[in-house]
């Protein structure tokens, strides 16, 4: 049967959608990012099926609806302004919402979170926008979002876990491994390839990770039992992204789309999971570049994921001077 959620449920899912949850100094801030409001000037009906790509949700960077990303906007389309001081959005185009300038109410069956309204100013032609869609925000540089093909994805380093004074333990059946207190399990994540032990089915990943437990659950139960008497390490594998000067953190939520001569990655909203360095990442869950004990390795390309979007009802608008202005008062329900 279908899961009901109540309007106390409601309100609360919206909060945290929105990034409005409430602030408690004792556990730091555990609201998620805030969002990023920006304009599609490709010819988009959104859909469920959506996805950021280079022919939809495309954003007024240049003149006569043609997707120009890879360059910096020429259309006065703004980037964010940096009124944060956890991070820094500059590099990433649209406006920067304040999730405590959202209201959030409830009428009848229904919640609703409404945000003040937003004013897009452009200083020159942009052609015909078509709606509005929101983001979490990220800082990804403009030269980097939306390259077709402009990072490349390969098998990233291996996690070994155990050794004969810090065993890992797995009894044959069993759907889970449980690693020694002694070990970190903090690099370890969903998605992850499994495997170095005569105990791990072929092709296993990682679903879940006990942290406070130290047990890693597994999508395959085990062929062997895990220990020390026999073999008590287990490797972990996993894909990192390379691409000069991504400018993203850790926590950032982003789409990557699968190249065409990526045979393993699967196409998916992705969260940076460790910044490696500038210019290379690895997410959660985890782009696995092994299936069939073969390593796959192709491109791919970055996009900000698409929360929610909303084609003009009396749309399009078009841009053709400086000056010209879109207004936009954002409604989000939950009924």
């Amino acid at each position: 049967m279908a899961l009901l959620v109540p309007n106390i449920g409601e309100l609360e899912s919206l909060r945290y959608l929105v990034a409005n949850n409430n602030h408690v100094p004792t556990l730091g801030d555990q609201s998620p990012r805030n969002l990023v409001l920006k304009l599609f000037t490709s010819n988009t009906t959104p859909a469920e099926s959506d996805v950021p790509s280079s022919t939809a949700y495309y954003e007024p960077y240049g003149v006569g609806n043609t997707n120009s990303y890879g360059y910096a906007p020429t259309t006065g389309y703004p980037y964010c302004v940096n009124n944060r001081t956890d991070q820094a959005y500059t590099q990433q185009t649209g406006i920067l919402l304040n999730g405590s300038r959202w209201t959030i109410n409830q009428v009848g069956s229904g919640t609703t979170a409404t945000y003040p309204e937003q004013t897009f100013t452009f200083s020159g032609a942009a052609g015909d926008v078509y709606g509005y869609y929101v983001t979490r925000a990220n800082n990804m540089p403009t030269n980097v979002q939306g390259v077709v093909h402009g990072a490349s994805v390969g098998v990233g380093t291996t996690v070994t876990l155990g050794n004969n004074s810090d065993p890992v333990i797995g009894v044959i059946g069993n759907s889970y491994i449980t690693i020694d207190p002694n070990q970190s399990v903090d690099n370890i994540t969903l998605g992850m390839h499994v495997g170095g032990n005569s105990g791990i089915a072929a092709d296993t990943k990682v679903i879940g990770v006990d942290r406070a437990l130290k047990v890693v659950y597994l999508d395959k139960p085990l062929v062997d039992n895990i220990q020390l008497e026999t073999d008590p390490d287990v490797t972990f594998s996993f894909g990192r992204v390379t691409i000069t000067n991504h400018g993203l953190v850790a926590g950032d939520i982003i789409y990557i789309a699968a190249g065409a001569a990526n045979t393993t990655l699967a196409s998916g909203t992705y969260t940076v999971f460790k910044v490696e360095n500038n210019d290379q990442f690895t997410t959660t869950p985890a782009m696995n570049p092994i299936e069939n004990n073969n390593a796959g390795v192709g491109t791919a390309t970055l996009y900000s994921s698409i929360m929610y979007a909303e084609r003009f009802t009396n749309g399009p608008y078009t841009i053709q001077n400086n000056g010209d202005q879109i207004k936009i008062t954002l409604n989000v329900a939950l009924d």
